[in-house]
């Protein structure tokens, strides 16, 4: 039988990426918590964590967190059941801010008319998403990464498309009329931080030139993005469902509406037999049904 102390430790660690906040939060002393995984570990034969910073899980370290999570997922359906009523653990997922900004609001307020169960909302960047559901941070994330992790499930909801909108006064005062991408590049644009890897895949992919962050703005704030386009100064990248009805009343206009950039959509969950997790599930493909 497992030793489930020392897989709530395992758990602990990984989630904080510190033995000190694990320590903390399972109020034991950080020694308690490294014998705890030591013990784990000789149990299993190998190691089970890579002691960098942060601290990352081996892939048997990976395998124990999706098991910790199926029991505890599977402890609050059980208490579901016998209850008669939700169950109290929140669900955590991650979920990036774009998403955030435009079609998860409705996904929390439909789950919400019918569930008492809390969601837990963890904002990261869309290539990081699945790496929390790895490391046992989240039960469930969206991601642009297909592949199920070990112990889990997906299913591609769609694609996500962003194109290049600015103002009408913009087009006038910084591109002169001139919708060449050549001078959209020369132009003012907007970012959302270092790491923002859509801009120079739509440089990339779309325009067929090589990168230019030479007159980019960073903002790291997906509503932020429209309101500085609105103001005219900048251009920039946003999701098509954020400014489809600007576009229909003109108050902004698509720059290249031919040249948009399609990310895929995936809907990742560890199969833990949870009826909270099933139902949130079903209400996140219904609405992107609608929206994607």
């Amino acid at each position: 039988m497992m030793d489930y102390k020392a897989l709530t430790s395992l758990h602990a660690v990984l989630k904080f990426q510190s033995f000190d906040k694990a320590a903390q939060f399972l109020n034991l002393t950080q020694s308690a918590v490294s014998q705890n995984i030591k013990r784990l570990e000789q149990e299993c034969g190998q190691p089970l964590l890579i002691r960098a910073r942060p601290v990352v899980a081996t892939p048997l370290g990976e395998q124990l967190l999706a098991h910790i999570n199926k029991v505890t997922m599977l402890e609050e359906g059980l208490r579901e059941t016998i209850q008669g009523n939700q169950a109290n653990q929140p669900i955590s997922i991650a979920v990036n801010n774009d998403v955030l900004a435009t079609w998860f609001t409705q996904v929390v307020s439909e789950f919400s008319l019918t569930d008492n169960a809390k969601l837990h909302i963890k904002a990261a960047d869309q290539n990081q998403t699945r790496a929390l559901l790895q490391t046992g941070q989240v039960v469930a994330c969206l991601s642009q990464i297909g592949t199920p992790v070990a112990g889990g499930d997906s299913v591609f909801l769609g694609y996500m498309n962003y194109e290049l909108v600015a103002t009408p006064g913009f087009i006038e005062e910084y591109l002169k009329g001139d919708l060449s991408a050549e001078s959209i590049l020369q132009s003012p644009a907007l970012i959302y931080d270092e790491h923002d890897e859509l801009w120079p895949r739509y440089q990339n992919e779309c325009l067929e030139t090589s990168v230019n962050f030479n007159n980019s703005h960073w903002y790291p704030s997906s509503h932020g993005f429209v309101e500085l386009v609105m103001g005219g100064t900048v251009c920039a990248l946003v999701p098509s469902v954020q400014i489809k009805e600007k576009i229909k009343s003109k108050k902004l206009v698509s720059l290249l509406p031919n040249k948009r950039l399609a990310l895929p959509l995936y809907w990742h969950w560890y199969k833990l037999n949870s009826p909270v997790l099933d139902r949130l599930t079903k209400v996140i493909i219904t609405v992107t049904r609608d929206v994607l």
